[in-house]
């Protein structure tokens, strides 16, 4: 599952690392990725820093790092030094920052991190932007898992899934009956749970699998197993 903790600048908001690790604690959760929110505005480098250290103390938080496209002259090195202290994961913000998913900066960023085995996480709300993220990074199939798609885009979702297997997406958004079911119908092994907590209640997408029309082996492959095909453990399923 995917988490935050910290403040944003550009909001009056500050999740503290003991209200995640609360909420971790109540719901029994293995292991959650997670980043400090500082990375995200104008202070990638040093939110990054933060997660390390954070994600240091406490096993159950794992490290995603946040790399700003506009940053292009220093981010190749920013992603080798993360992944020399462990991070495996890096997540992107276009909708936030301001870019594109088919800017030639993004893409060859993603190049470079399909060569060292990373993983991406990219937000993808909008229309259209699914299709650009899966065609951008068809040839180098690196797996990406999308943030934020909802019903509105679960057509080009489910499209998407079905032609592109390094495609994966999570489906805290999919609030509508059976959307679920329909969405695990077109992509069993490429859907994920996520919350997206502090900032969204766990307890909303939990209910959902939990409720859904799904057999217990297929809400295991949602819950659990799936992201660890994404993060490339599934001898641990």
């Amino acid at each position: 599952m995917l988490t935050t903790f910290g403040s944003d600048r550009t909001r009056a908001v500050n999740w503290g690392v003991d209200e995640l690790l609360g909420i971790l604690e109540t719901h029994e959760v293995e292991s959650a990725l997670t980043l400090s929110l500082r990375a995200i505005h104008y202070a990638g480098p040093e939110g990054n820093d933060e997660t390390r250290d954070v994600c240091a103390m406490h096993s159950v938080l794992q490290p995603v790092g946040v790399v700003d496209p506009r940053r292009y002259f220093d981010c190749f090195d920013e992603i080798e030094r993360r992944m020399g202290e462990g991070f495996e994961v890096f997540r992107f913000f276009p909708d936030v920052q301001g870019w594109s998913v088919e800017g030639a900066n993004f893409l060859k960023i993603c190049d470079r991190l399909a060569e060292l085995g990373g993983r991406i996480i990219v937000s993808a709300g909008g229309h259209g932007q699914v299709t650009k993220i899966a065609q951008g990074l068809a040839e180098s199939k690196l797996p990406a898992m999308l943030v934020g798609a909802g019903y509105s885009t679960m057509g080009e979702v489910m499209a998407v899934l079905a032609d592109h297997p390094n495609i994966y997406t999570e489906a805290h958004s999919m609030d509508t009956p059976f959307a679920l079911e329909t969405l695990m119908s077109a992509g069993r092994g490429q859907v994920l749970f996520g919350s997206n907590s502090p900032e969204r209640y766990f307890e909303s997408p939990l209910m959902m699998a939990q409720y859904a029309e799904m057999s217990e082996e297929q809400k295991a492959d949602y819950l659990r197993n799936n992201a660890l095909t994404f993060l490339g453990e599934e001898g641990h399923r």
